[in-house]
């Protein structure tokens, strides 16, 4: 697990690491040398084979790590540059960095809004290091640094940032002008909302956390509710195993309750993604009208054809079928492509209100619940809601705009309120469960997913994983963290402008034996 902290919070956790005893100027001993270590491991620096380093340091506290950095990299045998790009350094500690840095013998320029003088040693880098600005900026550049990120981005050198590429604005995750891009960024003991958030991320490059002595001590004393996410090793772990001697019985039964006759694909693609994912038994119950549309393409589930109504959807009459049904299954899912009239609305409630099995609610089902949102108030089992922007609007009250723009807080606000674990889809999906710190930010997937059919599949897999014993909150996470790294795995293949949501559920048997 790795924490996603703000500027404010990641503040707080250094002075939880001083009140144990480690000081402020041994914090940027700590930083200088751990970034230098990254970028000597990254661009496999030695004394044979060293390179040509140019720092361009602000005056502050980043600044100080940049001063640090320079220090370690002459040390490794480095030809090494400092620039100072704002003046010299205005606070102790990083003062008594730069006096350091300057005792090696380092060659050290200013830069006086002159890049005539300044451009060659741009020119000749192999690495440039941005130590200008850190979490702690707002705002956008001014027009001299302007030119000279301008001047850094044009050049052929590898460019790192230090904690956060400059120019950007770590908390909003935004940029309103030039900024320095980066081909890595070393984050400062955690990730920060830049590195993980889309579009802007993409500033960063490739980032990789340095520790410099911050626990997650430090950042569990916070009084501040704390982000994460995670890697592949995280979610390998997280998953069910599959034991030697087991048999279906072992994996859970999933009961799908998807489908109409207009939408018969979401059926397909929510029951494939659970028994893709490893369910042992999964049944699809879908209106007996689409019957011939949805069975000739699911060979390996049990299937329940339910009574229709006129406009091709499931009639109230069948939720005694579906709830007889759920009692001999471990999980739930309804609602993909499901419809949305009186019919589908009552049975919804009727679920929520009746069915005391874990359930997941996805598409229609949520715009039933959005008719008596209180109704989940009432849940005699976990519920975890799949809505995009536009479903989350609807039972929730905000504007679509209110929701892209702080996810993590409706998200937060509404889990907590219902009693509900929320996967806040989108660019980076959302994931908040009803304890404290369980909020996740998705860094997998990518814009191939943003086509019908998605939500259904990452339903699917959701369900599986909840019906092989998971907890809820854990199998929103692993589902979401999974469907996006498969589709990152098929649009390396393909594209994502031609990636359909069925090859990335064709994709998923190779692609889960890297979790086995």
């Amino acid at each position: 697990m790795m924490y996603i902290v703000t500027s404010n919070q990641m503040y707080r956790a250094e002075c939880n690491a001083v009140e144990r005893g480690i000081s402020f100027p041994q914090l940027m001993e700590n930083a200088g040398t751990a970034c230098a270590a990254a970028i000597k491991k990254h661009f496999c620096i030695s004394r044979d084979n060293p390179k040509k380093i140019l720092i361009i340091s602000g005056k502050g506290k980043n600044g100080g790590d940049g001063f640090v950095i320079a220090r370690k990299m002459w040390e490794y045998g480095c030809d090494v540059t400092l620039m100072l790009a704002c003046g010299d350094p205005k606070d102790k500690i990083s003062q008594d960095m730069f006096s350091l840095a300057e005792s090696t013998g380092i060659d050290i320029l200013r830069y006086n809004n002159n890049l005539t003088l300044l451009k060659s040693y741009i020119e000749n880098a192999d690495v440039i290091v941005d130590a200008v600005f850190g979490t702690g900026f707002s705002g956008s550049l001014n027009q001299p640094l302007s030119a000279l990120a301008k001047i850094v981005n044009s050049s052929k050198a590898k460019t790192v940032a230090i904690d956060v590429p400059s120019g950007t604005n770590c908390d909003s995750a935004s940029a309103e002008g030039t900024v320095f891009k980066a081909d890595m960024t070393v984050a400062i003991s955690a990730y920060k909302p830049i590195h993980i958030l889309k579009p802007c991320n993409s500033y960063c490059g490739k980032t990789v956390v340095a520790d410099i002595g911050i626990t997650d001590g430090d950042f569990e004393k916070l009084d501040s509710v704390v982000c994460f996410t995670l890697d592949s090793k995280d979610v390998k772990k997280m998953l069910p195993r599959r034991k030697s001697v087991s048999n279906k019985g072992t994996y859970g039964r999933a009961l799908c309750v998807c489908g109409s006759m207009r939408m018969t694909g979401a059926a397909v693609l929510a029951v494939g993604g659970a028994l893709r994912t490893g369910a042992g038994l999964v049944t699809a119950a879908f209106p007996q009208s689409a019957y011939a549309a949805i069975a000739p393409k699911l060979t390996e589930s049990l299937f329940l054809p339910l009574e229709s109504n006129l406009e091709g959807t499931l009639s109230f009459s069948a939720f005694s079928g579906i709830a007889e049904n759920a009692a001999n299954s471990t999980a739930v899912l309804i609602g993909c492509g499901m419809g949305f009239n009186k019919d589908t609305t009552r049975i919804v409630h009727s679920v929520v209100r009746e069915i005391k099995k874990p359930m997941i609610i996805d598409a229609d089902g949520i715009n039933a619940l959005s008719t008596n949102i209180d109704i989940l108030k009432e849940a005699q089992a976990p519920v975890i809601l799949t809505p995009h922007p536009g479903e989350m609007s609807r039972i929730c009250g905000k504007s679509i705009a209110e929701i892209i723009a702080d996810p993590v807080s409706v998200a937060y606000e509404f889990a907590h309120r219902y009693g509900v674990t929320v996967v806040l889809k989108g660019a980076n999906t959302v994931v908040c469960g009803t304890g404290e710190n369980e909020i996740y930010i998705n860094a997998t997937g990518n814009a191939g997913l943003a086509k019908g059919g998605s939500g259904d599949l990452l339903a699917g897999m959701a369900v599986s994983l909840l019906a092989q014993g998971m907890n809820p909150f854990d199998a929103a996470v692993c589902s979401v963290y999974l469907h996006g790294l498969a589709a990152d795995a098929v649009a390396e293949k393909t594209s994502m402008r031609g990636m359909l949501p069925t090859d990335v559920l064709n994709a998923l048997p190779e692609f889960f034996s890297k979790f086995e």
